[in-house]
């Protein structure tokens, strides 16, 4: 059965290897907790804004720490997309508000709710006309440790809609890749040398354009540098699909002498053998798609992890230049 992101279903080798750790696996329809209450049971219908219909809930499209080792660090800015999902676990359609109001607190004791607050903001709906609908929350917390998400309903002193629970880790506790970085000189595959990956891009036209040179090559070069790594093929919901397609549309109407690189996950999946690449590795990923960008010097300046729209990318590629 299709599910709730509405990716097909996926072959057994490629869901052992990332299993819970792409972006629609991470949804509490597919099982999370990150939908659902701090002990596993369903939130409440709730009102969310003054345009929006009761009954949806916020659902964790990120690795939030509980579903997946957590993809949120202290000190910088951290991106959590999140989605919102019905009663019956499904994120929303057309249908929903066109922004969410989020406020971040600290945990307080035993997980509860009731600690300070540490943010507050509007977040823009983002997805497009044909894509499922999310909310990129932007926040920073100095301190490691658990905090909480709240929805605001349009309800003034309303506290009774279930927040979501994440987990913030230290800057030493993962090595996913941060702004502020060196980009690693990876010898990401190209057309002429595929470094043992096979294939080099699982586009379904046949490798894409951005593979005439790798990272490594690429940071020698003038210009910035956007890195994407997906796997087109092996994910067809309108997450990690179309990331390729998203990339080359926002790349064509920038004059600045790009160098765009795109780097599967898999090493050779069409034989069954899902080991992911020497990429992954060096970016410290755990799931997929992720775009990252950095600057003339090679300094990652925006990184868009587990889903992007044309917005998003645009405006990662505008932080280089």
């Amino acid at each position: 059965m299709q599910d709730p992101t509405g990716a097909e279903p996926q072959p057994t080798g490629r869901r052992q290897v990332l299993v819970g750790l792409a972006a629609g696996a991470l949804l509490a329809a597919c099982g999370g907790r990150s939908a659902s209450t701090s002990a596993g049971t369903s939130a409440p219908a709730a009102t969310i804004g003054s345009t929006a219909s009761a009954g949806w809930r916020l659902g964790a499209r990120f690795a939030d720490g509980y579903v997946a080792p957590s993809a949120l660090v202290a000190g910088l800015a951290q991106r959590a997309p999140y989605v919102l999902l019905g009663s019956d676990g499904w994120p929303m359609g057309t249908e929903g508000p066109d922004h969410l109001d989020l406020t971040v607190r600290r945990a307080g004791v035993n997980g509860a709710a009731d600690g300070p607050v540490v943010a507050t903001h509007t977040v823009e709906r983002h997805g497009g006309d044909h894509a499922t609908p999310y909310f990129p929350l932007v926040f920073r917390v100095d301190d490691p440790g658990d905090y909480v998400v709240h929805l605001a309903t349009g309800t003034p002193g309303d506290v009774g809609i279930e927040p979501h629970h994440l987990r913030v880790v230290g800057r030493g506790e993962t090595t996913l890749i941060q702004v502020g970085d060196r980009l690693p000189a990876v010898a990401t595959p190209t057309r002429t040398d595929p470094a043992g990956v096979d294939p080099i891009c699982t586009e379904p036209n046949g490798p894409c354009s951005f593979h005439e040179v790798s990272v490594a090559e690429a940071l020698g070069q003038p210009g910035p540098v956007a890195l994407l790594v997906s796997t087109p093929r092996f994910c067809q919901s309108d997450v990690c699909g179309p990331t390729v397609g998203l990339l080359r549309s926002a790349l064509r109407i920038r004059s600045e002498p790009w160098s765009a690189v795109h780097a599967e996950v898999y090493m050779a999946p069409e034989t069954g053998d899902f080991t992911t690449t020497p990429t992954v590795a060096a970016l410290g990923l755990a799931f997929e798609p992720s775009l990252v960008v950095a600057d003339l010097d090679g300094i990652v300046t925006a990184a868009l992890h587990f889903t992007m729209d044309a917005t998003e990318v645009a405006d990662a590629l505008a932080t280089a230049v």
